[in-house]
């Protein structure tokens, strides 16, 4: 059974209107209300777009890692004591973002970006993956999120290396990190099968990934795989990925909308766990509108 349909970050029907970034020189030559009406603006956004999804029968959503842009940075932190987790008017947009998820029951999560590479040998960037997931984990703790899912990261040279130093690592990690943090098998590196093999040593809940899968190994999933995969959610509803190649089924570039043939595949996946499915195509919400509807008529 499909329970809920979503997509992530930007919404097309609400263009022009778009989340902002923001270059730390600016704030250095603006100051640090330039940094803060851009975070307003794009939770002002967020919080509209969620409307939207509700007005239009989608209940999962992906909010953007850059919703608040450089609050991780250590220049900033060094050089400002602004923060935004004692900003009352930012805590008061997260606590309105909180009250429609909570009310509709909304599934909320986030994708910490490639840069989060847990597994690294250089100990800055784990510093800095480390900061960074704490810092979505603080966001998802305030507006109820459920999701942070994660890549393994980097091989390294040697896989079974690489999976043994993100071991390692996640069990160093704050207990609220962990609570949030779910493990997506990828394109290039670590197999379904080897996001398991985390699983079983960690315990971390499994994003199932159809595209990378697709991608990488080319072979139907197992029944035991499938099974695994919804044992990992300990009774939570398990939350999958679907895209479609751009040119083909193993471009790894993902296509506007989501083809039928890739619907077809979420149909046989549901008829053997309830799933939540994540829509990551170039068009966002209207392709899953269009999933939505495809799905609806058979």
């Amino acid at each position: 059974m499909i329970n809920k349909v979503g997509y992530a970050c930007i919404n097309e029907n609400l263009r022009p209107r778009t989340f902002k970034s923001c270059r730390l020189k600016s704030v250095y030559n603006y100051g640090i209300d330039y940094l803060r009406n851009v975070i307003i603006n794009n939770l002002d956004l967020t919080y509209d777009i969620l409307e939207w999804n509700v007005e239009n029968g989608i209940y999962m959503y992906r909010v953007s890692s850059d919703l608040m842009p450089l609050v991780t940075h250590p220049d900033l932190l060094k050089d400002f004591t602004w923060r935004w987790y004692e900003d009352s008017e930012i805590l008061e947009k997260l606590k309105k973002i909180k009250t429609i998820v909570e009310k509709q029951k909304l599934r909320i999560s986030m994708h910490p970006d490639q840069y989060t590479v847990l597994n690294s040998k250089r100990s800055e960037v784990v510093k800095f993956s480390i900061d960074y997931l704490k810092y979505h984990s603080e966001i998802l703790e305030k507006i109820s999120g459920q999701d942070m899912i994660l890549h393994v990261g980097g091989v390294g040279g040697n896989k079974i290396e690489a999976i043994e130093r993100f071991i390692n690592q996640y069990q160093l990690l704050d207990s609220k990190i962990k609570r949030y943090l779910r493990i997506e098998n990828d394109d290039k590196s670590f197999t379904i099968s080897d996001v398991i093999d985390i699983y079983h040593r960690t315990g971390i809940p499994i994003v199932l990934d159809l595209h990378h899968h697709r991608c990488l190994v080319d072979k139907p999933l197992t029944n035991n795989q499938i099974d695994t995969i919804k044992k990992s959610w300990s009774g939570l509803t398990p939350k999958i990925h679907i895209s479609s190649g751009k040119t083909c089924n193993k471009d790894r570039r993902h296509h506007d909308y989501i083809t039928h043939e890739d619907c077809e595949i979420i149909k046989k996946i549901s008829g053997k766990m309830n799933v939540d499915v994540m829509v990551e195509a170039k068009k966002k919400d209207l392709a899953v509108l269009e999933v939505m509807k495809y799905l609806k008529d058979r």
